[in-house]
């Protein structure tokens, strides 16, 4: 799942690892404080700075200068290291760029999880796991059935083996985000479509109760500590992100918008949606749900907004077909989730939750668009 690559150096780092990580991976084999091994690796003729700890923050920065003291270490290009350590493509906007060689440790700007400890093999450590980006679908190993999860001491995992819907959606997944520029962006916008169907009462329905206790059992938690987690969502996610991006269907939903309008529209698509995911009722139980919602509600529907966009546009031309505005989008916090899905008190949801190693990790938010790397 995670390439090793070979370097000189003693420690290489994987493939889309935190530099954080690497970095603490690092100075068990070297028998250095994080710290003094960085000083050691950034001393070229110039000054070095190294702000905070491993503690104060799992990712490490470093501007131009230190960058290019990185390159000489490691015998890699720039281009090839940020391959491997993305948080290299840009100075961290806390850093001077000047002449001095800086690093900092700072939060991760994304998502980040612990990698398979059966796929990385000696590369993790007792106490050290290696830290990677999923990425837009890099949570879910695969070859040994796991569910990611964010824990920077212990490699944390949900045992997928029981829970085969959510293997086969991740199969899709990668398909879907291979396959399509915009990918990662239906994801996100078809992760707001089914929030909006859970809050208004669709989490309490017979296959995500069964997918709840499945999961429950196997963390050995409350069913309301799982509840607000990603993967709960996720078949029927993936499913409705590959309508969305589905040409054909496109072309369908404009055809119905022209001839009978956007309620025409908006009827087929919940049909088709209903289907794919085995809620055959979906259509009737929505229209039931609209007919008690005031409008401003029903404006602010994601999918009504998307209809609206792809009815009038000629196809996936720009980003802004998958908008999802801050209202509609599905709540990034944990507790904030567990407000709207549970009866239970936000905070003690999010604490259970947290002591599972539920609370981080990959989330179907929009993707930072990669900038430029900066010349060393």
């Amino acid at each position: 799942m995670h390439d090793l690559v070979l370097t000189p150096v003693r420690v290489p780092p994987l493939t889309k690892e935190l530099t954080g990580s690497w970095i603490r991976r690092a100075t068990a084999r070297y028998g250095l404080p994080a710290q003094d091994l960085l000083r050691g690796i950034l001393a070229g003729r110039g000054r070095v700075q190294v702000t905070g700890t491993p503690s104060t923050g799992l990712e490490l920065f470093l501007n131009t200068p230190a960058r290019a003291e990185l390159t000489r270490f490691t015998g890699l290009p720039l281009d090839r290291l940020t391959g491997l350590l993305p948080s290299l493509a840009a100075t961290h906007e806390r850093l001077v760029d000047d002449e001095i060689a800086r690093a900092a440790w700072y939060v991760p700007r994304q998502a980040w999880v612990a990698a398979c400890p059966p796929c990385t093999g000696r590369a993790c450590q007792p106490g050290r796991p290696v830290l990677v980006y999923p990425e837009a679908a890099g949570h879910v190993c695969q070859r040994h059935q796991r569910w990611l999860l964010a824990h920077a001491e212990n490699p944390a995992s949900i045992p997928l083996r029981t829970l085969p819907e959510v293997l086969g959606a991740h199969r899709r997944h990668l398909v879907l985000v291979r396959a399509h520029p915009w990918g990662a962006d239906a994801v996100v916008l078809a992760a707001a479509v089914v929030w909006s169907w859970q809050v208004q009462g669709w989490q309490s329905e017979a296959i995500w109760q069964d997918r709840v206790r499945r999961v429950a059992a196997v963390m050995r938690c409350s069913p309301t500590a799982v509840m607000p987690h990603a993967l709960l969502p996720y078949p029927e996610t993936i499913a409705v992100a590959r309508l969305l991006v589905d040409h054909r269907w496109q072309q369908r939903l404009r055809e119905a918008a022209a001839g009978d309008g956007l309620r025409s529209a908006a009827g087929l698509f919940l049909q088709e949606a209903g289907r794919r995911i085995n809620r055959p009722w979906l259509t009737d139980w929505l229209t039931a749900r609209t007919r008690v919602s005031c409008k401003d509600v029903v404006a602010g529907d994601p999918l009504h907004q998307w209809l609206q966009r792809i009815t009038a546009a000629t196809g996936i031309t720009s980003d802004g077909l998958w908008t999802v505005s801050q209202t509609a989008a599905r709540p990034i916090e944990y507790s904030d989730r567990a407000s709207f899905l549970t009866q239970s008190r936000p905070r003690a949801v999010y604490d259970e939750a947290k002591e599972a190693s539920l609370t981080g990790g990959w989330e179907p938010v929009p993707s930072p668009r990669p900038g430029p790397a900066s010349s060393p």
